[in-house]
């Protein structure tokens, strides 16, 4: 099998070319499984500074702010971005690709230097991994390189912090891909909960699992935003009007998680904003919604644009598609949404939570049970509405105590997860230096 391509690739040729490696993986393992290669020692800071290199392919699900900017304070460690596609960039046509590439290109190219193009958009091809040249290498998501652990093994360490936080049952997807996880040198993971789960499947090495909480929650732990500072609101010169944030999920299909509610819940909402005018109300939809809705055949493209352009010329709403969502959530009154990791990221607030539900959709996890308690839930438009109206009133968030607990469970340390992963990453460059000497 070519780890290693020595050529530019075709989008066609890598997308077969991953399915067909990915096979080969399989049947090979039945043979005899290949174990992950040592990685090399890592650097001490008299060496030189560490490579720590972040690949990355879309705004929307960038997770690790913190964590990079816990390591550019510092002058032991160096870090860039390595750019490549998204699966879903991978099913854009080629004009639409490239505008994408383009876009994920310049917000990453805010946070660090791209160090690699992992795609070329003029000549629409996918470009050698061998470009990629760090010491560490955090990997923003498994789709569209799920088997990328597995080829850069015994080169550099590849590190994964969940873009999320897993509240859904699905443990395949968050912890099982046989040539991801158990090529992981580090799965850094919000809970003690999530790290049972990990060990309960078996693939993800144990000495490779750190407890840590999660970088998303980091900012909580700074003071929120001014209302009037987020400008994404309708009215952001107005902070004292009710502020709704909406974030319907993708799945919707027979053969995903079926969280999405989409089909009642995205009608409803927008006749709740024009039923509530005093009341400001934002969409925050997932960014894989849009496709999701085409290829199920429920909306068009057209029918989508249409649909998003009525949020964006109503009076009291607005689209928010790759801002800061964290920062929408502190400047809100209220969250309804049917996703997932969703559901622990806005618990820190304190506000009020609706989760929109399906009957068939994937059940809570156990750390998804744990937070239960900081949700409501409703299955139609006629529970929706009454929800709403409740959040309408004066306090309507959790009660102290309750908030007490439920933040217990989503940062079980007083230190920052991005504190966390760097002391974690500097304690393995000091331990390897050591055992150099002791050579």
């Amino acid at each position: 099998m070519r780890l290693f391509p020595s050529r530019t690739e075709s989008i066609l040729q890598f997308r077969i070319g991953a399915l067909l490696r990915r096979l080969g993986w399989r049947l090979t393992d039945r043979l005899r499984p290949r174990p992950p290669h040592p990685a090399p020692p890592l650097p001490s800071a008299q060496q030189r500074p560490l490579r720590v290199g972040f690949v990355v392919c879309i705004a929307s699900k960038w997770a690790a702010q913190s964590i990079l900017s816990e390591m550019q304070a510092r002058g032991d460690v160096t870090c860039g971005i390595y750019l490549t596609l998204s699966d879903l960039s991978l099913r854009y046509d080629r004009d639409r690709r490239r505008q994408d590439y383009a876009a994920q290109r310049a917000f990453f190219a805010t946070r660090a230097p791209i160090w690699g193009d992992l795609y070329d958009p003029e000549t629409d091809r996918m470009q050698p991994l061998s470009q990629i040249d760090c010491d560490i290498l955090f990997i923003q998501q498994p789709w569209g390189m799920q088997d990328l652990p597995r080829r850069l093994s015994g080169r550099m360490r590849c590190a994964y912090v969940h873009y999320g936080l897993s509240v859904i049952s699905n443990d395949r997807m968050h912890y099982g891909l046989p040539d991801f996880h158990p090529f992981l040198w580090r799965y850094f993971v919000p809970t003690p909960l999530h790290a049972e789960a990990v060990r309960a499947v078996g693939l993800v090495p144990p000495d490779a699992v750190r407890v840590v909480g999660h970088p998303k929650l980091d900012p909580y732990r700074l003071p929120p935003p001014a209302r009037e500072s987020v400008l994404r609101w309708p009215r952001p010169d107005q902070p004292g009007r009710t502020r709704i944030i909406y974030a319907p999920h993708h799945a919707l299909g027979k053969q995903s998680l079926r969280l999405g509610t989409f089909d009642w819940s995205g009608p409803a909402m927008l006749a709740l904003a024009r039923r509530y005018p005093d009341v400001d109300f934002i969409l925050r939809p997932h960014p894989n919604l849009a496709h999701a809705l085409e290829r199920g055949g429920q909306m068009s493209r057209a029918g989508w644009q249409s649909y998003l352009e009525a949020w964006r010329t109503g009076d009291n709403t607005a689209v928010s598609l790759n801002e800061d969502y964290i920062r929408l959530f502190r400047s809100s009154d209220a969250l309804i949404t049917d996703s997932g990791s969703f559901l622990a990221e806005y618990l820190p607030t304190g506000k009020a939570l609706i989760r929109l539900t399906r009957p068939d959709a994937a059940p809570l996890n156990s750390f998804g049970q744990a937070l239960s308690t900081g949700f409501r839930e409703a299955s139609d438009p006629g529970q929706l509405e009454a929800l709403f109206t409740a959040c309408l009133q004066a306090d309507s968030g959790r009660p102290a105590e309750s908030q007490a607990q439920l933040m217990a469970q989503l940062q079980p340390d007083r230190q920052s997860a991005a504190r966390l992963v760097l002391e974690d990453v500097l304690q393995a460059s000091t331990r390897d230096a050591v055992r150099r000497g002791a050579n």
